[in-house]
């Protein structure tokens, strides 16, 4: 008896997940829709409208050595956008990290990244990280010590 209980659960299991793939195979092969640029090309080419050129970058340097510009939030991400292009990884995420700690420890920002924007106006990368004035342990206390330091009262 418990044994046909348990063909008659694992055959409604088997149905329910069929049933289920069936629906969401269906919802993936459904036809995506068209934004309004894509389906109707006559908007797309009105003539009171003009596309943005694409912009073309030659700079070959350093990008933390390029200014950021901080007039709007566009044209920050812009100008971060150029600077991750031409910079290294690590030192891009050193850039990004500082912009971060600024905008929670400076007390004239107050988290507020237009207004940081605005305060970072024209400076470099390299500029920026060095305005971050990052909290090192003092000599001698670094974790290593202090965890040894708090082995030696345990241990007493």
């Amino acid at each position: 008896m418990a044994a046909a209980k348990n063909i008659k659960f694992f055959r409604i299991l088997v149905q329910t997940l069929a049933v289920t793939a069936a629906i969401f195979l269906a919802a993936c092969a459904a036809p995506q829709s068209k934004s309004s640029k894509e389906s109707d090309p006559v908007v797309a080419d009105a003539p009171g409208q003009t596309s943005e050129p694409d912009v073309i970058d030659t700079y070959e340097g350093d990008g933390m050595e390029l200014p950021l510009d901080g007039s709007s939030l566009d044209a920050w991400d812009t100008s971060m956008a150029r600077v991750k292009r031409h910079s290294t990884e690590a030192s891009y995420t050193t850039l990004e990290n500082a912009i971060d700690y600024l905008l929670v420890y400076d007390l004239e920002v107050r988290r507020d990244k237009e207004t940081l924007a605005a305060k970072l106006d024209g400076l470099t990368g390299y500029e920026v990280v060095a305005r971050v004035k990052w909290r090192k342990p003092p000599p001698g206390k670094g974790n290593a010590v202090k965890n040894a330091d708090d082995a030696g009262i345990i241990d007493t």
